[in-house]
């Protein structure tokens, strides 16, 4: 059951540590490394429980392994080792025993162990069953209680697993909702964001949808209610997936896919860094934007404004046409004339200066900013080539009797 432990070096060398600090048989693999390793996935986590003081164990255990460690928890002394792209985490076994430590994790596919020599499951709440028949359930609603975040974990697993939620665990996670805004809004976000990262999270949404876990995050206007837009995500989900590209800030784009116009207030509540604030205020100004595209030179004012989130842009407003993906032809000719013909007439800017507009007579004002952002339009869209064409237009434009330098 546990072979491919055996061989994982970094267990190997805090058997060793646990070892030489005389903590073996007081030490146990806990947790998500169980049902991962049980599940034959990667193993990113070794997560330890030790009748010691961890924290100074975690800090030496780093060096000894040219880690860097983490204070992740004071209150329940767990502290953290990160080597590479696994994270190790010693925390205190609570309770007398391990049983008791067990019996205060969230759900039964998350508390079980195993003593350091591999040889014992220890599963007093018979994860392994419901790990078999794919099911997360609590192993106590005061469990829940304790630590709120744990009702958006359960949904995390639904998505990240592939699970479904027993019927008595769901009840209790509707029951206790409510309780999720005490939790730091860090988390929260960190938790969202892990839903989002499944290429098919909106089956996952859809059931937070249902049990209304969004009105418990998020705090809105009575006249404006909140009204997550599944249909728009699934569309954003299938494209992303059939076309095999991935969009910048995935979770974010997602965000945006699933509560539009309301994102840029929303997500300030979970907060989000600077970049994904920006990210999300560029994306909803996008959608708003490419419903008004007409004219080729819309087109090209819009690729000009949006063109560092240009794809995610574009599978967005797709997400919320009326059309769907029956207008697909609309988003994908903009894809193809950015490609073809924007970014080799970029190339050619600039083809006029202020200072060379002023040395044809105009006067410093916001004038010379209008036509030179016209020009640039031009060029862009492929109608002007060179300088003596925008000096040209420039005459028919603006009635100007000039003529080229």
């Amino acid at each position: 059951m546990f072979e491919s432990l055996k061989e994982n070096p970094y267990f190997k060398e805090a058997v060793n540590f646990l070892k030489e600090k005389d903590l073996y048989e007081n030490s146990y693999l806990v947790g998500g490394s169980i049902r991962d390793v049980m599940l034959d996935r990667e193993l990113k986590d070794l997560d330890f429980a030790i009748a010691s003081d961890t924290i100074e164990l975690a800090r030496e255990f780093a060096k000894r392994i040219n880690g860097s460690f983490v204070l992740l928890d004071e209150v329940f002394l767990i502290g953290r080792i990160v080597k590479n792209s696994l994270t190790i985490d010693f925390s205190q076994l609570r309770g007398d025993s391990i049983e008791a430590d067990l019996a205060e994790r969230d759900f039964t596919i998350n508390a079980m162990a195993t003593s350091l020599d591999l040889t014992k499951l220890i599963d007093p709440f018979k994860g392994k069953q419901d790990l078999k028949n794919k099911i997360i359930r609590m192993v106590s609603e005061e469990n829940l209680k304790a630590d709120p975040l744990r009702i958006l974990r359960a949904y995390r697993f639904h998505a990240t697993l592939g699970f479904n939620i027993d019927e008595e665990t769901r009840k209790a996670l509707v029951r206790n909702a409510h309780l999720i805004k005490v939790t730091a809004k860090e988390r929260i976000k960190d938790e969202l964001w892990k839903i989002f990262s499944v290429p098919d999270s909106f089956k996952t949404i859809e059931l937070m949808v249902e049990d209304e876990i969004f009105k418990a995050i998020f705090k809105t206007s009575e006249l404006i209610p909140l009204k997550p837009d599944i249909k728009a995500l699934k569309i954003a989900e299938e494209f992303l997936k059939n076309s095999k590209k991935e969009s910048k800030n995935l979770s974010c784009f997602k965000f945006v896919c699933l509560f539009d116009f309301h994102s840029s207030e929303l997500i300030k509540q979970i907060k989000p860094s600077k970049k994904e604030q920006r990210f999300v205020e560029d994306l909803t100004q996008a959608g708003a934007k490419i419903k008004k595209i007409e004219t080729l030179l819309d087109k090209v004012r819009f690729i000009r404004d949006f063109e560092n989130i240009l794809y995610p842009a574009l599978i967005y407003g797709m997400s919320k046409d009326p059309l769907g993906t029956a207008r697909k032809w609309f988003y994908d000719e903009i894809e193809e004339f950015y490609k073809k013909v924007y970014l080799k007439n970029k190339k050619k800017l600039p083809l006029l200066t202020g200072e060379t507009l002023i040395s044809l007579g105009f006067e410093p004002s916001p004038v010379i900013g209008e036509i030179l952002d016209r020009i640039e339009t031009l060029v862009l869209a492929g109608k002007i080539s060179n300088k003596e064409q925008a000096i040209d237009e420039i005459k028919k434009r603006y009635l100007l009797k000039i003529s080229p330098p």
